[in-house]
Order: structure tokens, then C-alpha cells, then sequence
């Protein structure tokens, strides 16, 4: 009969160590974050190098800067005459103080403050908001290269929620601060940056082309997926248009339609198109 003095024998269990989430932390460099003080010169982040974190573009002037992975948010201030490309901004992206140059970008916000002359091509899940601007034109995101579908995935951006057009200006005067460019706004691409398979080209992009009116009373929003690439579309006051993707054959397919209570859209005419032996509506 034992009792509670008794030793006990056979090896014992030592007690697990426990391990902290910040010791197993990565560490990050700061500067690693950073694009400053460049002057004439073309400088990128490669996909996986950001990882989500939060950027910092500033002080540049002739430059062109490409960050090619997925942020969590994305300050840029003081810049002059740059063309600035940025992956898919999970947040914000903040865009102060800078003048003459081009902006590509993919975000949850976007916000404008004391700049001036820009070129915008933007895909936003919120209404884009500017203030204390002039002279900004916006366009529809039309953009690819190899990784950036999985970047949206990372960013929880939604291809089909591009308020890219529906700006609000904090800013009264007399004249127009902003206007809208239903062409996409195409930048240089650096040939070093082929290996990505980067490029402008609208049938590649995994953004809907938009050119829809928002003036008009009634629109009709009609759009086709295939697989997991997005189709393109146009929509304009009398017809919807739809682009087919790049890699079947393609054929521009026009409906003439009666606009119904939401959601229902009736069509008057239709035609049944074969690709592939496959019924494409």
C-alpha cells in the first residue's frame, strides 16, 4: 500500500516549453519598407518581398517604382513626376503632396490630399475620396502579371467591387478637380519586369473593364466569368457589350435590353454563341 511519501519510479515528463507568438516573430527591417530619395532611377519589389506589411514611398522625383506583392496599407508622399505601381493594398492607400505623375493601384481606400496633375488607375472597394486636388484624371484598373490574382485573394479585394469612378471630393470651387478617363491609362513598363509577365493589356487584366455612365438614369451591369479569369464588359445607356477573354476565340456580343426592377434584367434579343463547343450563354 503506498502513500503520499512514497518516490515514485520511472523517468518523468519534463513540462512543455511554451513558445510565444512575439518570439517566434519574424524580424523585419524597417528600411526593407522604405523607397525614398530616388532621383531618375526605376526600383521594384519582387512578389513575396512585402508579404502584407506596410509601405512607405517618399521623396522621389523621375522615378519609376513598381511594388509587385500584396500591402497592407501604402503611404505615398512628396513625389514629382514618378510612375508609381502598387500590388493589392488590403487597407489604405494614401497618395500626399505629388504632382505629374502616374498611379497604379488596387486597394480598400483610396485617398487624394494636396496634389496635383495625376493619372489614376484604380480599383477600389469604397467610394475614392479626394481633397485640396486639381487636375486628376481616374481610370479603370487594367493590369497583370503572373502572381496578382492570388495577391487580390491575400488582400480580400473583390474584382467585381471597383468603385473606381465614384470619387468624392471634400473640395468646393468653381471648377472641376477631377475628371474620368473611360480609356485605360496605359504606363512604361520596364523590360527587367518581363519575367513577371507584367503588362497594360486590358484582355489580360483580372479587373472588368468598366466604361459605364454614371449620369445616366438606368444601367445595366451583365458580366460572363469564365473559369477564374473575369470577362470584359461595356456597358453603355442602349446596349451591354461583352468582350470575351483572351484565351478563347473572341466575339463582341450585343444585347439590346429593357431594364426590369432590380435584379432582373430582361433581354429582347439574344443570340446563342459556340466556342469551344461549349454554350457561352
Amino acid at each position: 500500500m503506498g502513500c503520499f511519501c512514497c518516490k515514485t519510479t520511472g523517468a518523468t515528463k519534463e513540462p512543455k516549453k511554451l513558445v510565444y507568438s512575439w518570439v517566434e516573430r519574424k524580424h523585419l527591417d524597417p528600411a526593407d519598407y522604405i523607397m525614398e530619395n530616388l532621383n531618375g532611377c526605376t526600383a521594384y519589389k519582387s512578389p513575396g518581398s512585402i508579404g502584407g506589411q506596410q509601405f512607405v514611398i517618399r521623396n522621389c522625383q523621375d522615378s519609376n517604382i513598381y511594388l509587385l506583392d500584396h500591402t497592407g496599407s501604402v503611404t505615398v508622399d512628396d513625389c514629382q513626376r514618378c510612375t508609381i505601381v502598387l500590388g493589392p493594398t488590403k487597407q489604405s492607400v494614401f497618395v500626399r503632396d505629388t504632382i505629374n505623375s502616374t498611379v497604379v493601384v488596387a486597394c480598400g481606400q483610396f485617398r487624394v490630399r494636396d496634389c496635383a496633375s495625376l493619372k489614376i488607375s484604380l480599383f477600389c472597394s469604397t467610394q475614392p475620396v479626394i481633397e485640396s486636388s486639381r487636375e486628376l484624371q481616374f481610370s479603370c484598373y487594367q493590369f497583370y502579371y503572373n502572381q496578382l490574382a492570388d495577391q487580390f485573394v491575400k488582400a480580400d479585394l473583390n474584382i467585381w467591387n471597383n468603385n473606381w469612378r465614384t470619387v468624392y471630393d471634400y473640395t468646393w470651387n468653381e471648377g472641376d478637380n477631377w475628371v474620368v478617363n473611360e480609356e485605360p491609362i496605359v504606363v512604361q513598363l520596364s523590360e527587367e519586369l518581363h519575367k513577371y509577365g507584367i503588362t497594360n493589356e486590358s484582355t489580360k487584366s483580372i479587373v472588368p473593364l468598366t466604361k459605364c455612365n454614371q449620369q445616366s438614369g438606368e444601367n445595366c451591369f451583365v458580366a460572363f466569368g469564365y473559369g477564374t479569369e473575369a470577362s470584359q464588359f461595356v456597358c453603355t445607356d442602349n446596349k451591354v457589350n461583352i468582350v470575351l477573354p483572351s484565351h478563347i476565340n473572341r466575339h463582341l456580343i450585343t444585347y439590346k435590353y429593357i431594364f426590369c426592377a432590380p435584379p432582373y434584367v430582361k433581354f429582347t434579343t439574344a443570340t446563342d454563341v459556340q466556342t469551344n463547343n461549349r454554350s457561352i450563354l
